[in-house]
């Protein structure tokens, strides 16, 4: 489960960098305006900052209800939590590491050519989680 957790929080913070860039980068104007606007104002910074929540938080909420699962399990009726735990795992481990690097990717698009640099921290949060899918090696084989 710690591996579906670490991708899911690197989801996260990629998410939250994009975030804040889009809020203080000032690029363009809104349609009808004339005045510059924060990127965050454009509909496809908002589509890209929507898909990266969408995917980052759905691994996390995946891996939150796979950790009550291990805490249910280990309680005197966990028979049932259990067998579900152990469906569910290899999902928790590698549902995260493919959609959470999915949500960085688009992270890196809304930094723009800053995504690609040392200055924000986006591109290391990539090159990390996409460590976790050649961790994980097994994603085939355990679908």
């Amino acid at each position: 489960v710690a591996v579906g957790l670490h991708a899911a929080c690197c989801g996260v913070r990629g998410l939250c960098e994009s975030l804040l860039y889009a809020n203080d980068r000032v690029q363009g104007t809104a349609l009808g305006a004339n005045e510059p606007v924060a990127i965050i104002e454009h509909v496809d910074v908002k589509r890209q900052l929507l898909v990266q929540k969408a995917l980052s938080e759905g691994a996390l909420h995946l891996c939150m209800m796979g950790a009550s699962l291990v805490d249910e399990a280990k309680g005197q009726d966990g028979g049932d939590a259990l067998m579900l735990l152990e469906v569910l795992t290899p999902i928790i481990k590698s549902w995260p590491s493919e959609f959470a690097l999915e949500a960085n990717k688009w992270a890196i698009q809304v930094l723009g050519g800053y995504g690609y640099t040392r200055d924000y921290p986006v591109e290391r949060l990539y090159r990390d989680n996409r460590l976790n899918m050649i961790h994980e090696g097994t994603h085939g084989i355990q679908a």
